[in-house]
């Protein structure tokens, strides 16, 4: 076989192999090998791309296909919750609306009997008593200080208005009861069906004082038809309303007022009933931001946001967006908004039931609504994988038959190539020193080619790639300078925060021992410390948390120490702190665009006396020493923080140290320190780690104990927040 191989190569290229012509043989054949290796690299690259491109496009596709059916569903659900409130708040107010024409029927009932009393016959009424309560039979009571025997004719002569109640209750199916109360405050009325208890102690009661009751006023009041807000009725405990109308004598005198008492549990099937998917729910408010009706459990003791709770006024929530939303539905407006409820996102869509002052609002998950984008996501990223692995498939193939064309090709070349030789080895030497210049790191340099062929599309790829290489080369070194500016900027924010907190730690005062420590989570921090002696004998101290990190809680403190230390020096009543607090609170809030906010404890230390005066706004509870060991001062501890609530006021405390005892004062990036498996340093470690310590250690050993004991709690975790500490031992006179 070796011998046959030899006796090939000797009739192609020579058998002289060192001679010009069977070196010009090898170059040109080198040459043709490197240019199909390089064209089929170039090809390989090709495919490569091209699949890279179709994965991409899926996905892209995918996401493109995602975001717009997302805006198609959620603007679709959109609508379908605005029909839907706003036919279920039609079809409350329609229900509302009977109530008050049934009303109204009743009322002009009673204003005909007052005012033509001889068309009627006398009729006889009971007194209710456990012999002789019915359910829709008619029944009187009346106020204590009412002689009955003075209004007999006018109670039965009022009392032929029994059937029309009977009737009015047997029609509503929302009615507990129905009456009509004089001006001579005696009621006639008329219950619907319920089942009485045992003893029958639930039966109605003689006396009852009609124009007493609210009901009853503003009817007479207004001079019209009124919907009373929403109670808990107490006999059967269930959710309900008067609506009431007054009518009138011949004289046009006020005369009595006629009224239904409903119960809204027969408005509950409205919303069970609303085909809402999955996590939907619908509910109603009042005029007072209360919920009244929900498809959601009946009470609220489950933690659920809306479900029914007349004691809670949304309005009010610490939910900003859904307090927004039940704003805007007890001012009547009709629209979709989208908030949290229950740690959820919700679209809500309302609208006005204009009879009662009530809305309606329908919710769905905002989840439920994009979750078929998902899935049409999901089905675009299967296709794609299947069509890309049919394209590695072909590309198996090809590479394949590229071999045994490029095998095919070598001995076409082989045979040739003692013809055409001369013909390209000049360009193919010339190719190859502006290759090799190039990868030298002659960028600019350009291999001139003009053979027509593919070693001039070759050089031209080559000339290609070496302008995308420059221009990727001046992208890196602006990208890498501007980087190093970013952080010298960062470095000097730094040193010029860490130059504003003192320094000076008061070595001067033989009565204290003071010193304080801050380390920030990223280059600049949210936290400070500051302390300053406002006369010879008061020492203030403060301690700060900004909400967030980075440069904008760096600037936001910045601006929180100079307020402060601003104020207190000010100070018309020098140990006035909680005005000072309050006045700091004010201005933060003032500009206060981005919402940042900071907690702050600060005091006051009377060098003389020991006497400590102290706010807390929403800070951490300092520690105090007593006899060696440490406890938390509690008060203010729920008072909010600076920045966050404009009316929020404050008040000061204050305390007596004894010599020898410390305070020691940090921010919740101490207590809140995480280690590897996310678990908090916590108050109580902090605790004992203090109490730990011997009790004659310096101030400063002590916050370096406690800086040790956070490190090995947290066993190598980044630093996820600021950590600052400052401890001060009163030391007497």
């Amino acid at each position: 076989m070796k011998k046959f191989l030899d006796k090939m190569l000797y009739r192609f290229m020579g058998k002289n192999r060192r001679n010009i012509l069977d070196k010009m043989v090898r170059i040109v054949l080198g040459s043709n090998l490197a240019a199909v290796l390089i064209l089929g690299g170039i090809a390989l690259y090709g495919m490569s791309l091209a699949l890279n491109q179709a994965q991409d496009m899926g996905k892209s596709l995918g996401e493109n296909s995602y975001e717009n059916s997302s805006k198609l569903l959620i603007r679709q659900r959109q609508e379908e919750l605005a029909h839907i409130a706003q036919d279920n708040a039609a079809i409350i107010n329609h229900r509302m609306l009977d109530i008050s024409r049934s009303v109204q029927g009743v009322a002009r009932e009673a204003e005909e009997i007052e005012r033509e009393p001889q068309r009627f016959r006398p009729q006889v009424v009971n007194i209710p008593t456990p012999a002789n309560y019915r359910s829709l039979n008619l029944y009187l009571q009346y106020g204590e200080d009412v002689s009955l025997g003075d209004l007999k004719d006018s109670i039965a002569m009022m009392a032929n208005i029994g059937d029309l109640l009977a009737r009015t209750i047997e029609g509503n199916d929302m009615a507990e009861s129905v009456f009509i109360a004089s001006e001579d405050n005696f009621t006639l009325s008329v219950d619907a069906h319920r089942v009485l208890a045992e003893d029958k102690s639930d039966i109605p009661k003689p006396y009852y004082n009609a124009v007493g009751s609210d009901w009853y006023k503003r009817a007479a009041d207004k001079d019209g038809l009124i919907f009373t807000p929403v109670r808990r009725f107490m006999f059967n405990k269930k959710l309900g309303l008067f609506c009431s109308v007054p009518y009138y004598g011949k004289d046009g005198r006020l005369a009595g007022v006629a009224c239904m008492q409903t119960s809204l549990d027969n408005l509950q099937h409205i919303l069970k009933e609303t085909n809402l998917h999955d996590e939907g729910f619908c509910f109603v408010t009042d005029n007072r931001g209360y919920v009244i009706l929900s498809s959601q459990e009946k009470t609220a003791e489950k933690g659920q946001e809306l479900a029914v709770n007349i004691q809670n006024d949304l309005r009010q929530s610490d939910n900003a967006t859904l307090a927004l939303t039940i704003r805007e539905m007890v001012a009547g407006g009709n629209g979709v908004r989208q908030t949290q409820v229950d740690g959820k996102d919700y679209y809500i869509a309302f609208a006005p039931i204009e009879s009662t002052g009530w809305s309606f609002a329908a919710a769905f998950a905002a989840d439920d609504v994009i979750a078929p984008a998902l899935q049409n996501k999901a089905s675009i990223a299967q296709i794609t994988k299947e069509k890309t692995s049919v394209m590695q498939q072909n590309m198996s193939l090809i590479i394949f038959l590229m071999v045994l064309f490029i095998a095919a090709l070598l001995l076409l070349v082989i045979y040739s190539g003692r013809k055409l030789s001369q013909q390209f080895v000049a360009p193919i030497h010339e190719l190859a020193d502006g290759v090799r210049e190039i990868t030298s790191g002659n960028l600019s340099k350009k291999v001139e080619i003009r053979t027509g062929d593919e070693i001039e599309h070759l050089a031209v790829c080559f000339n290609a790639m070496t302008d995308e290489l420059q221009t990727y080369m001046k992208n890196l070194t602006a990208a890498t300078a501007e980087k190093e500016r970013i952080a010298t900027e960062l470095s000097v924010a730094r040193d010029i925060q860490l130059g504003a907190l003192p320094q000076d730690f008061l070595q001067d005062k033989p009565s204290i021992q003071l010193y304080a420590t801050m380390s920030a989570a990223k280059e600049v921090g949210g936290d400070f410390y500051d302390f300053y002696m406002l006369d010879e004998n008061h020492l203030v101290l403060a301690m700060a948390d900004v909400s967030g990190k980075g440069v904008p809680a760096a600037l936001f403190m910045m601006r929180a120490k100079t307020t402060l230390k601003n104020l207190v020096l000010m100070a018309r009543v020098p140990d006035d702190f909680a005005a000072v607090m309050t006045l700091a609170n004010r201005e933060l809030c003032q500009d206060n665009e981005e919402m940042m906010f900071v907690t702050v404890f600060l005091a006051q230390l009377d060098l003389t006396t020991g006497e400590l005066i102290y706010v807390n706004g929403g800070h951490n509870p300092p520690l105090i020493s007593h006899q060696g060991r440490y406890s938390y001062i509690a008060e203010d501890r729920g008072k909010p923080a600076l920045g966050a609530l404009e009316d929020a006021a404050y008040e000061a405390h204050r305390l007596r140290l004894a010599p020898g005892e410390m305070l020691f004062l940090y921010t919740d990036g101490v207590t809140e320190a995480m280690a590897v498996d996310k678990k908090l340093y916590s108050e109580e470690r902090l605790q004992k780690t203090l109490d730990s310590i011997d009790r004659k250690a310096s101030v400063r050993e002590i916050l370096a104990a406690v800086r040790k004991d956070i490190s090995v709690h947290a066993e190598g975790a980044e630093q996820s927040d600021d950590i600052t500490m400052l401890g001060l031992r009163y030391c007497g006179k």
